[in-house]
């Protein structure tokens, strides 16, 4: 870093965090429990943990996510995250 690039500013702090729309939000709204996502089995991670961020941004209490890099039904290689229905508690 040069010096010479920085730049003394008074902008206020934000109030809040700003989340945006998620790149999957719109893929994951029209999942349906029991539904899964194929994908090369690299970003099955990526995939889920971005897919347990939006159940817990939307207060989704009653689902959970299973993923697996190898499918073995899959003839093309492709990994599976899916999106499951958890019972509700009694």
């Amino acid at each position: 870093i040069h010096i010479e690039d920085l730049e003394v500013a008074d902008d206020p702090p934000p109030q809040k965090r700003s989340l945006g729309p998620g790149r999957y939000d719109e893929l994951f709204a029209s999942m349906k429990p029991g539904q899964c996502i194929k994908c090369e089995p690299a970003h099955t991670g990526a995939i889920g943990n971005a897919l347990c961020h939006w159940i817990k941004h939307k207060r989704k209490k009653n689902l959970a996510v299973k993923t697996a890099s190898h499918y073995p039904a899959c003839k093309e290689n492709l990994g599976r995250v899916w999106l499951l229905s958890t019972k509700e508690p009694s």
